[in-house]
């Protein structure tokens, strides 16, 4: 079929074999919570390119019995979506004190990314939902990768304020996933991990997941100076170490320029021949056969949950809901065509 990614026994082994454990209290139940922040979001969103940390008060208000209130610190995340001005309120970092929320939902949570509603424009949260649902997807075909907790999240600046609430989502660390799966996060610059290195199956799970979503904001192996990857994180073995590790497996997150996502601001990468990043291109690296004909089969096995998932997601409106499934079902009619997966997967890929 094409060229080899290193090939192996225990490389070709199901993903799924060693099973993962259950994680933290917060990623190990898909329930949605309602939480409301306190913080001088005023002065937060008008934060320069290095942003600072303001304190504020995390109340989680619904899903865990009684209320329950936290000391927390925010600080605005996300360079394009804060910096170029994609979005109007930024993506958040929530810094927690453990001591304070051992034994609670945030047990064992240092730092958390929440996933904000970026345009408060009636609408635009179908967007944010649709990003989560991503994350949901990929869980659905491999335990490695990010969990997700959707949230109710009412922004307030102060006690008097009644605050704004919106859709969002809090995302597992990737050192909390790569525990679940008993690996550890390998600390890797860019280019310094080889693609002989990747497990070929993972790898195409990965890549058939990014091409699934329309997504080539990404990549695997290299990143900004000092650090790898962009819009993903590499897991490996135990105590394993960049130069010497081998079936590492890529952990990809940040879906927000993808097809399926689709928000106005996601244009196309420069270098691919396409015109909107509706259009599907596939980016990923070129493993074995077999490897890739088993990440294949995983999808395609999948494809009734996944539409199950969309068909249940209650944030999503009726022409969103129709829209994602469309999306959907173009990329199981490449995987249903043999000449297909050819022409436009094997045949492309690096």
């Amino acid at each position: 079929m094409l060229g080899w990614l290193g090939l192996g026994a225990v490389a070709l082994a199901l993903l799924g074999a060693a099973p993962a454990s259950a994680g933290t209290p917060l990623f190990g139940d898909d329930a949605p919570i309602s939480i409301a922040l306190t913080a001088p979001f005023p002065e937060l969103v008008r934060t320069d390119r290095t942003p600072k940390p303001f304190p504020a008060t995390l109340t989680l208000t619904q899903g865990v019995g009684a209320l329950q209130t936290y000391q927390v610190q925010v600080q605005a995340r996300g360079y394009s979506r804060r910096v170029l001005g994609y979005c109007r309120f930024p993506p958040l970092f929530l810094v927690f004190d453990k001591a304070e929320v051992k034994k609670t939902l945030f047990a064992h949570q240092k730092k958390l990314k929440l996933v904000t509603y970026c345009n408060p424009e009636s609408g635009y949260d179908q967007h944010i939902v649709l990003e989560y649902l991503a994350y949901r997807l990929y869980n659905l075909v491999t335990p490695m990768s990010l969990r997700v907790r959707a949230a109710e999240v009412t922004y307030k600046s102060g006690a008097d304020d009644p605050g704004l609430t919106r859709f969002g989502y809090l995302i597992e660390t990737v050192n909390a996933a790569a525990d679940r799966n008993d690996r550890d996060e390998l600390a890797a610059v860019s280019r310094q991990v080889s693609k002989s290195q990747l497990d070929p199956k993972a790898t195409a799970m990965a890549t058939l997941f990014e091409y699934m979503i329309g997504n080539l904001d990404w990549e695997y192996l290299a990143g900004p100076p000092g650090s790898c990857c962009h819009n993903a994180k590499l897991i490996a073995a135990r105590d394993a170490n960049a130069a010497t590790a081998t079936d590492v497996v890529p952990i990809p997150y940040d879906y927000d320029s993808s097809g399926f996502v689709d928000p106005p601001y996601a244009t196309p990468p420069e270098g691919f021949p396409i015109e909107k990043v509706t259009e599907r291109y596939y980016h990923g690296y070129c493993v074995s056969t077999p490897a890739m004909s088993a990440a294949i089969d995983e999808f395609r096995a999948r494809r009734q949950a996944m539409t199950a998932l969309i068909e249940a997601e209650p944030h999503l409106n009726a022409a969103f809901r129709a829209k994602a499934e469309r999306y959907l079902d173009g990329f199981f009619a490449v995987l249903d065509d043999p000449r297909r997966v050819q022409r436009e997967i094997i045949d492309r890929c690096r």
